[in-house]
């Protein structure tokens, strides 16, 4: 099928007669019963703007358009946490969500879509922290698609996201493109190599050419022992953040693929793009103009609000930037000031010296905004090198800040260090600020161990990374000589990440084949391993020295009936 803007409803075209695929693939003609059932619904709805948070792409999709087609915008949420959704439902004048209810009668025909209407409402997290709202209309998400397309053409192909399509990037990508260009996209959860791996083999078995759409999280932890090159995709997407080039390289080995990286923002749309085995340097999307103004990058787009685009006016980024002649080299975000004992100290400055030191891959300082007004610092070391005892970590402390004294003036040396194996981040690679906070909530709370990371090993299993903070109160008086964390602690512990983790109520009614093998001590670094069953939760604790403590936690007869 050939292209079709989002201006003139694509999705509403006749599709294709070879549209066979398996039942994770979702396909626009299929969706169509879902979002005129929606539409029946909406006609007894009030008008404006309506919050959608859907993770399902079908579901999302069909709630999506029925919004369209009778006049309406979506507020898309960033997440579904407590606080965005009672922030957001009092900005929207209703909210989608779940199955639409059998329609009772014929809907009536589909509004047009006015390319100059509001189409999305997308929220990020801002400079400070506090939500930002942007808001994008059809004739914007129809220019960057229609620069994609002219780019990265496609007829018989496939789409696979990987990232969220709560985001724009995700939206565009994942969703949007597909329905512009009438082909399926994935349905189901493909953000774990395995399931991504069956669907690009489903891809190619219905003489499809795959197009994942990731993310760096995602391309730098691809396994290598899954054969990727059997059901490579045609192309692979990468955007939220840079990809590093070690990864670039990497992915387009396993893949036998080209990797593509845009550059962008909510706030402009896609900016640049690149091909690192190529050049390092970005080139501008079609239509986008870039120039250099005393270090930093200034645009001007067609994916920018029409008020945004008078002839000649340059729109400011706070990106560092350096020309070439085969477009830009990204240097880092401009400046960012945290003020110590009075004085400016460039937190930027600081990242950059860190960076500079062999063992450290990334950091991250932030003002922490407590009362000594000291700087956090977040650094991402090697596996191998992180460290797992008290005295390692000390240790490494003194060298780095060693280190950074011929360079810093002394108040500008972090005071409160993490060690991770790597900065936290969305699924769209950009800075997580919430887990960000909860790598320092120790500081806060005497009885909570400090969280310093976690990763999920599929449905029902994640392994925790935890060090035991020295002022943890649990060590008073047990014992004086050789303070140990209780054993009754290191199980409250597990109780209280399995609820975190699970995201529902654990209420225990006993634990089982509880074994405390090897102490843990102040300074102690841990994995704690979470197993979730019908019945039971297991855990375990291990570090370098072996296993520390062992059990599984029978549940509460409310869990196992609920």
């Amino acid at each position: 099928m050939s292209y079709t803007s989002l201006i003139h409803a694509p999705w509403r075209a006749e599709p294709d007669n070879d549209t066979s695929m398996p039942d994770a693939w979702c396909q626009a003609s299929e969706l169509l019963p879902r979002v005129d059932a929606w539409r029946v619904w909406l006609e007894e709805q009030p008008k404006g703007r309506w919050l959608l948070f859907e993770p399902d792409p079908a579901a999302f999709t069909a709630a999506l358009l029925a919004l369209w087609e009778t006049g309406r915008s979506a507020v898309l949420a960033s997440d579904d946490r407590d606080e965005t959704m009672t922030h957001l439902t009092q900005q929207v004048d209703g909210r989608i969500q779940g199955a639409p209810p059998p329609a009772a009668s014929t809907p009536p025909p589909p509004l047009a879509i006015d390319a100059q209407t509001e189409a999305v409402v997308l929220y990020t997290s801002g400079s400070t922290g506090e939500p930002a709202m942007h808001a994008k209309s059809f004739e914007q998400l129809a220019n960057e698609l229609n620069c994609h397309a002219e780019l990265w053409p496609m007829e018989h192909h496939a789409v696979i996201s990987q990232v969220s399509h709560q985001h724009i990037y995700g939206l565009l990508t994942g969703i949007l493109r597909p329905l512009c260009h009438g082909i399926p996209f994935c349905g189901a959860d493909s953000r774990y190599p395995e399931p991504m791996a069956a669907r690009l083999g489903e891809a190619r078995a219905t003489n499809r050419q795959p197009l994942l759409v990731s993310s760096p999280p995602q391309l730098s932890r691809l396994p290598e022992h899954i054969d990727w090159q059997s059901s490579a995709p045609w192309q692979v997407l990468s955007s939220g953040a840079p990809l590093s080039r070690a990864d670039a390289r990497r992915c387009e080995q396993l893949f036998q693929a080209p990797v593509i990286e845009i550059y962008g923002s909510t706030e402009t749309g896609g900016i640049a793009w690149r091909r690192q085995s190529q050049s390092a340097a970005w080139q501008p999307m079609p239509g986008v103009e870039t120039r250099e103004t005393d270090g930093l990058l200034e645009l001007r787009s067609p994916f920018l609000p029409r008020e945004y685009q008078p002839p000649g006016r340059w729109w400011p980024q706070q990106d560092r930037i350096e020309t070439c002649t085969e477009g830009f080299r990204l240097l880092g975000r401009a400046d960012r000031v945290a003020k110590v004992a009075g004085k400016r100290i460039s937190l930027t400055a600081i990242e950059g010296h860190l960076t500079q030191l062999s063992q450290v891959e990334a950091a991250h300082c932030c003002d922490l905004d407590r009362r000594d007004g000291r700087i956090g610092v977040v650094v991402a070391l090697p596996g191998d090198q992180a460290p797992w005892d008290h005295e390692v970590r000390r240790q490494l402390i003194r060298q780095m800040r060693e280190q950074l004294s011929t360079l810093l003036e002394a108040v500008a040396i972090p005071r409160y260090w993490r060690f991770v194996e790597r900065i936290p981040t969305n699924r769209q690679g950009k800075l997580d600020r919430a887990e960000i906070q909860r790598l320092f909530a120790d500081l806060d709370n005497e009885r909570s161990a400090r969280w310093l990371g976690e990763s999920t090993n599929g449905e029902g299993q994640c392994c925790i990374t935890l060090e035991v903070p020295e002022r943890l109160c649990y060590l008073e008086g047990h014992f004086t000589d050789f303070p140990l964390v209780p054993g009754v602690v290191l199980v409250q512990w597990a109780v209280e990440h399995a609820r975190r983790s699970f995201n529902e109520p654990v209420e225990f009614r006993g634990v089982e084949r509880l074994k405390f093998q090897k102490v843990v001590r102040p300074g102690q670094r841990l994995v704690l391993s979470l197993t979730r069953k019908a019945d039971s939760i297991g855990f375990s604790y291990d570090s370098p020295q072996g296993r520390h403590a062992a059990g599984r936690i029978r549940l509460a007869a409310e869990r196992l009936n609920g």
